[in-house]
């Protein structure tokens, strides 16, 4: 008798240890799973994130390049020679994190960086044409769509008196 009940209270404290443990255990593995899954998407979302920040870079830049142009385009060479030298150095910085693609054409507008500073120090309305590729090159890693080429217009002959 004493026997029976000694395994009686032995499969007692062990179905109350099972019964308290199991439970646990899978609130355990549940909590576990789901912190893998937070992980997850965090590392998803880190990513996105830093894919928005190379756009939102690759936009500034664009916008900055739209301010030169302008500022060539009314003839007011001093303001953009000081636009071009931080346009240039934003390129470059840039071109550091940049993935592949936005890298290829950021280093192509660097290879014009010469060209546009030293046409703007002579004050050369020509710097226009070298500014062209360098929009086309900064829409086609934006992805926004690249216009065609239009030969520019010939100039107007000039009358004589």
């Amino acid at each position: 008798m004493k026997r029976v009940l000694t395994v009686v209270v032995v499969l007692l404290v062990a179905a109350a240890f099972v019964a308290g443990y199991w439970p646990q255990r899978e609130r355990l593995l549940q909590a576990q799973a789901e912190a893998i899954e937070a992980k997850r998407q965090l590392s998803e979302a880190r990513a996105d994130l830093a894919r928005a920040e190379a756009r939102a870079r690759l936009d500034r830049l664009f916008g900055q390049l739209l301010a030169l142009q302008d500022a060539v385009a009314s003839g007011n060479y001093g303001e953009a020679q000081a636009l071009s030298s931080p346009f240039f150095d934003q390129v470059r910085e840039a071109g550091a994190g940049a993935d592949a693609t936005s890298r290829t054409a950021l280093d192509a507008i660097l290879m014009r960086r010469d060209t546009v500073t030293a046409g703007l120090a002579r004050g050369e309305g020509s710097v226009r044409e070298v500014l062209v590729p360098i929009e086309r090159e900064l829409r086609r890693a934006l992805g926004y769509p690249v216009p065609a080429l239009v030969p520019a217009p010939p100039a107007p002959a000039e009358r004589l008196p």
